[in-house]
């Protein structure tokens, strides 16, 4: 895959713009990055990592409601309801 640290051009992270992917690649991915992503989710539906936003939910909570708004992306996308 083209590198991500140069986006092809040639660095010391790769060879010659590109990177052999040998392994899975979310073993890459730590728990700070997860956490990152999962914030970006919960910010986009309106719950920002700031004082009173996620940041002074319980982690069960944040876990449940992004549970919850996966589920019912999939349902909506698996019947059709996707706009």
């Amino acid at each position: 895959m083209v590198c991500p640290n140069c986006e092809g051009k040639g660095c010391e992270e790769c060879k010659d713009g590109n990177i052999d992917i040998i392994d899975c690649p979310l073993k890459l991915i730590t728990e700070d990055v997860w956490q990152v992503i999962r914030f970006a989710e919960l910010y986009e539906k309106g719950l920002p990592p700031i004082a009173g936003g996620v940041l002074d939910q319980a982690k069960v909570f944040v876990d449940a409601a992004q549970f919850v708004m996966n589920e019912k992306a999939y349902w909506k996308s698996k019947l059709g309801l996707v706009s």
